[in-house]
């Protein structure tokens, strides 16, 4: 396998959970990308690349190649994030490939996302494989960027067919028309290295066609072999990812914590219920992110459920609320208590019949919204 300049490339990982911004860098650096800056809110990371722009020394980057960044933070999320360095003038790359984590992988917000300008997305949880394949994936299949009417981004068709109405006579499921209403005329497509300078009046999109930057960076060995990671690599990578479960059971102590005291509160009456509700909720994102990474699959689905039931934070509490939320948490101590890893058989299966019931017994239907 070619030698390739991975450490050429430098990226920006921006995740307020210390712990899983630590797990991406742990896992960058041993594939051998070891030019990472991490950050712990997107604030920040907005002002310290605005300031790259004047002043990379006093930065302390340069250009950045490609971002990670978590999706649901505080203040600034990265839905916020992204849309600043898609459109603000301050942003020092608008063209830069940016790969959203989350748990909330659901299609609603792969598909914000998306609209928002993202180029790859990494679903929580992930493996040093999926993390390699996002950065092989902007590396060797780079997309043309699209200016058009409220959008700014990387091409969100990744085949050059037509986006067919969903509806219609054909067998297929549509009426055989494309959808897209622009016409090639009316796009004005600018390379890397044309002559143009000036962007017509009459179009209604224009495709940017950037120089493959990355590639370049990599060396010239990418130019004459398979851009790829050494299989081996990925799997230490893969080890290393296995040897922080210790230090991962300690983290979700203080989650549990974090739950514990706030479901106290709740049951307590003690504060603002919304914000014990939030801290809930926030905690069960992260957990239902983060327990498949490390062979704990029955916390990703304790987390997605407990997750959902906390999304509403105006809700009242009652006594059913208080009960789900409690054997949410008795699960989650369990399955930490015991370590109970991958399925965990008929413990497993029993723990998550008893939350499956808990959901049916103690959810509360919504209160329909008044009209008029």
């Amino acid at each position: 396998m070619p030698k390739l300049k991975w450490d050429n490339i430098n990226v920006l990982v921006v995740d307020d959970n210390a712990f899983i911004r630590n797990l991406i860098v742990s896992t960058l650096r041993i594939l051998g990308l070891t030019n990472v800056t991490d950050m712990g809110n997107a604030r920040d990371a907005i002002d310290r690349l605005k300031l790259s722009r004047k002043d990379p020394v006093s930065a302390g980057i340069g250009s950045i190649d490609i971002i990670f960044s978590d999706f649901v933070m505080a203040q600034v999320d990265g839905l916020l994030f992204l849309r600043w360095i898609r459109t603000s003038k301050d942003a020092p790359d608008r063209f830069v490939p940016f790969v959203m984590v989350s748990g909330a992988a659901d299609q609603g917000a792969v598909e914000t996302a998306r609209d928002a300008g993202l180029t790859e997305f990494l679903a929580k949880p992930f493996s040093a494989k999926s993390l390699s394949d996002r950065v092989l994936e902007v590396i060797k299949n780079p997309r043309q960027f699209v200016l058009a009417p409220g959008y700014f981004g990387p091409d969100r068709r990744r085949q050059d067919r037509p986006a067919l109405w969903g509806a219609g006579a054909g067998a297929s499921g549509h009426d055989g028309k494309d959808r897209r209403v622009t016409k090639a005329s009316e796009i004005q497509v600018v390379h890397a290295f044309s002559n143009v300078r000036t962007l017509r009046d009459d179009v209604r999109a224009i495709y940017f066609r950037p120089a493959n930057r990355l590639r370049d960076k990599l060396g010239p060995n990418a130019l004459r072999g398979q851009i790829d990671f050494d299989p081996l690599v990925v799997q230490a990578a893969e080890s290393k990812v296995q040897e922080l479960v210790g230090d991962y059971s300690l983290w979700v102590k203080r989650y549990v914590d974090q739950i514990q005291q706030a479901y106290r509160a709740l049951s307590r009456k003690e504060g603002a219920s919304h914000k014990h509700l939030v801290t809930i909720n926030t905690v069960a994102h992260e957990l239902r992110g983060q327990g498949g990474i490390f062979d704990y699959p029955l916390i990703t689905a304790f987390g997605k459920t407990l997750y959902e039931a906390t999304s509403d934070s105006s809700v009242t509490i009652t006594e059913n609320r208080l009960m789900l939320l409690e054997a949410h948490i008795d699960a989650i101590r369990l399955v930490f208590t015991n370590q109970i890893r991958g399925s965990g058989g008929e413990v497993g299966a029993a723990l998550l019949r008893d939350i499956e019931t808990a959901v049916k017994k103690y959810s509360e239907p919504r209160k329909p919204k008044a009209h008029g």
